[in-house]
């Protein structure tokens, strides 16, 4: 089951960091001015001060900011992972440039088209999994020579994505979800 859930968030990480790639030139159009960018990025550590400097300079010089928008985002797209999204899609960014709304709205599709496609895998799962009777499920799990607990010979609690699982821990959906929900204003 571990191996299932690393599987889904290693998959969903490539599906974002694809969607981020596709989406590069949609982010630059949105940021129209280097503040608060730049210094938003600098200050969740997502650029190094070099690179926050440097990308000053070149505005000072009057290279377009989608240039260097689109050169701070090839970089970030080498070191993807959530933070860089949270930080992108922030209140601060998304009333400060408000095309970037629309961008923010595409990622939200992405989780939700992701959640929807876990949910038909763990209803298949569900199907194939009550399809064998439950002394048989037992039985596979004995024949491998480990003795099972009597709780664990109860069937496990079946929870999707979204959902809260009996332990009250959230699965990987909603976790991704919740960093993607429009902030509050």
């Amino acid at each position: 089951m571990f191996s299932t859930v690393q599987h889904k968030e290693t998959t969903s990480h490539e599906i974002f960091l694809t969607h981020f790639k596709k989406n590069k030139a949609e982010i630059v159009n949105a940021i129209t001015k280097p503040f608060p960018f730049f210094e938003s990025l600098r200050d969740h550590s997502l650029i190094t001060e070099e690179l926050y400097n440097d990308s000053q300079e070149a505005c000072k010089d009057l290279v377009p900011v989608g240039r260097v928008v689109y050169h701070i985002l090839c970089h970030l797209e080498k070191m993807f992972d959530w933070s860089l999204l949270q930080a992108l899609f922030s209140r601060v960014h998304l009333k400060e440039y408000p095309d970037l709304i629309q961008v923010h709205r595409s990622f939200k599709n992405v989780i939700q088209d992701k959640h929807f496609s876990w949910e038909s895998d763990r209803e298949e799962t569900h199907e194939m999994s009550s399809t064998q009777p439950s002394c048989e499920r037992v039985i596979s799990s004995e024949s491998n020579g480990q003795e099972v607990p009597p709780e664990a010979q109860k069937s496990a609690p079946r929870c999707g994505p979204g959902e809260e699982c009996e332990d009250g821990q959230p699965q990987p959906a909603e976790h991704l979800a919740s960093e993607f929900r429009a902030p509050v204003s």
